[in-house]
């Protein structure tokens, strides 16, 4: 164990005290609020940068005119022209474009054409299909004698299921669309850690056989130590690197939060928020809920998943680098290794989401190969306790099995040189004795 953790110790602290860490663990949370902080101030600000678009209409229906409505983005005018006369419109008068409606009724709007000197944006052409069909919409219900306000109000119309399981210890009150988020973002999480610093095991293997140090440092300890100090270590980095993420997205995110919900004017969000109540809509529902889920028990299978999951697949990526000599002959060993995971991170967003509760999602929750990714996403949903501890130990168990399995190979392919590996080489490693 000594020997172990003199391994840990010197993959920890030659990763950490790297400019590189230390930048990356700064900047990457502060790039991502930053890229999520842009993405949603152009959501909110769509017409950033945009010139006003003078169209001009002839409309010889005479169904519209005076009916577009125009606003900071928009202005139009109307008159009587052809597509002849709409070419020397646009070069001579500035125009945007010129809308040509010909000679149609309200229930056949064929043959309306939108002339422009270059091709016009999905927003253009969506916002003049808007205000065809809205005025369109008008004269039907008129026709009909029905007020249109009767129609929009109809059409607003929101229904809020509120979610209450029943159990042994009495009600609790939830939301899927909550549920969902949580369990998605911690599945996520896991899935990108994994893939990380399991890689990260692979190239550092891989460094140090082609470097021939590990023949100097196989002097010393045994190859499993090298190995399970290896996984431990970086284990390790990657835990301090995702606290110092946490907590740095946290305090920015509730900055970028609140400028967010104070440009989306939510007061019931905020109310919910103070009062801490259920609210009887929508945002509210969610807001309560949030603050609602046992995130103790999330947080706890968070961190063991978390670190179960790295260390049942990094011991397997790191037998992979033991085996090959560079990088580019890990391809045919890699796939066999994340396809499960990718498969288990693909349901996760479609079947487990939609059935959290389906035999589905049980299996995938208990295998050891799907089960980080898999019982992330249906803990919030409210998973029964001896599902929990079957999953528990079968990852356990796996992990078990793989470091075994893994250091069978490591300590053959570790000191390889010069041949391609097989699968059948990889086979008779596993029992060679000694």
């Amino acid at each position: 164990m000594n020997k172990i953790f003199l391994i840990i110790k010197r993959e920890y602290l030659s990763r950490v005290r790297k400019k590189s860490f230390i930048l990356m663990t700064i900047l990457a949370p502060l790039l991502v609020v930053a890229f999520y902080g842009i993405i949603f101030y152009f959501a909110l600000n769509k017409d950033v940068g945009e010139s006003k678009k003078s169209i001009y209409v002839s409309d010889k229906s005479g169904l519209f005119i005076t009916k577009f409505r125009s606003t900071e983005l928009y202005e139009f005018t109307y008159g009587n022209t052809n597509a002849l006369e709409a070419k020397k419109l646009l070069e001579e008068d500035n125009y945007y474009g010129v809308l040509i409606i010909p000679q149609v009724d309200k229930n056949n709007l064929k043959g309306i054409e939108f002339l422009s000197k270059e091709q016009p944006g999905f927003g253009t052409v969506n916002y003049i299909e808007d205000q065809l069909k809205a005025e369109v919409k008008n004269l039907k219900l008129a026709e009909h004698h029905i007020d249109s306000k009767v129609i929009d109000d109809i059409n607003e119309t929101k229904v809020n299921i509120t979610t209450t399981k029943v159990t042994s210890k009495g009600t609790e009150t939830g939301n899927s669309g909550a549920s969902t988020a949580i369990g998605f973002l911690g599945a996520f999480l896991i899935y990108m850690f994994i893939f990380l610093y399991g890689v990260q095991i692979m190239r550092g293997v891989i460094e140090e056989k082609t470097n021939r140090i590990v023949e100097v440092i196989i002097s010393s300890v045994k190859p499993f130590q090298l190995m399970m100090g290896k996984i431990l270590g970086i284990a390790l980095v990657g835990l301090t690197q995702f606290v110092i993420w946490i907590s740095i997205v946290t305090i920015m995110g509730g900055s970028v939060s609140g400028m967010v919900m104070a440009k989306l004017n939510m007061p019931e969000a905020t109310q919910a928020m103070q009062s801490g109540v259920s609210a009887d809509n929508e945002m509210g529902s969610i807001i309560y809920a949030l603050a609602n889920f046992n995130y103790v028990l999330i947080i706890g299978m968070f961190l063991f998943y978390f670190i179960g999951g790295y260390l049942f697949y990094g011991s397997l990526f790191a037998a992979v680098g033991s085996a090959v000599d560079n990088e580019t002959d890990t391809q045919q060993f890699m796939l066999p290794i994340t396809l499960p995971l990718i498969f288990a991170f693909v349901l996760a967003q479609s079947a487990v989401t939609a059935n959290p509760n389906s035999s589905l999602a049980f299996w995938l929750s208990i295998i050891p190969f799907t089960s980080p990714v898999t019982m992330m996403v249906r803990i919030p949903f409210g998973v029964p306790t001896w599902q929990i501890i079957l999953s528990m130990v079968s990852m356990i168990g796996g992990f078990v099995f793989t470091v075994w399995l893994a250091s069978r190979i490591y300590r053959v392919g570790i000191l390889m040189y010069g041949k391609k590996t097989t699968y059948k080489e990889l086979g008779k490693w596993l029992f060679y004795k000694g």
